[in-house]
């Protein structure tokens, strides 16, 4: 999809990286944020819930080319989607529009 060559990938999350699906989800699109002990945290795109890979899963998508890089994020796209992850539905009570905490 992206024609990324065997040996150009990277079996590391790049940071701020965002990250295409390219079979069964295609569209939908990973973006890195943090590494945790045991895993990666990403944002699912498009609804910016988090979602977590471990490092063995994140490295097999790679190379069998589940999942492709895209490209690194401009700073502000990045805090932006940060930002409005935070307000996903999962952390808004829909009934008076207020984050549940």
């Amino acid at each position: 999809m992206f024609n990324k060559k065997q040996d150009q990938l990277s079996l590391q999350p790049i940071s701020k990286g965002l990250y295409a699906y390219t079979s069964e989800r295609a569209g939908d699109f990973l973006l890195f944020v943090e590494s945790l002990d045991t895993c990666y945290k990403f944002l699912y795109l498009p609804g910016a819930d988090p979602f977590y890979l471990t490092l063995e899963d994140f490295t097999k998508a790679v190379k069998k080319g589940i999942l492709e890089f895209v490209d690194p994020v401009p700073e502000e796209v990045y805090r932006e989607a940060l930002e409005f992850s935070k307000y996903s539905d999962k952390n808004l009570d829909l009934s008076f529009g207020k984050k549940v905490l």
